[in-house]
């Protein structure tokens, strides 16, 4: 697996509800698109943070996914 940079800039590219694996986000960076569920944007959240990188497009899209999950949880 890459080892992905995170002080590359990252461009929201959708939020995506795929069955069996939930909401997933993709992330843009440079000429690359990643696939990242819940669990591994709050991951990446985190080291951002503890790396003093700005984490706001991946902090939105967490805030996206957790308003999306209820409005599906019925279907």
């Amino acid at each position: 697996m890459t080892e992905i940079d995170i002080s590359e800039k990252v461009e929201l590219g959708g939020i995506y509800n795929i069955p069996g694996e939930g909401f997933v986000v993709e992330l843009q960076l440079s000429n690359t698109t990643y696939l990242f569920d819940r669990q591994g944007l709050q991951h990446r959240i985190i080291e951002k943070k503890q790396k003093g990188y700005d984490a706001t497009v991946e902090e939105t899209a967490l805030a996206q996914i957790n308003n999306f999950g209820p409005a599906f949880d019925s279907w």
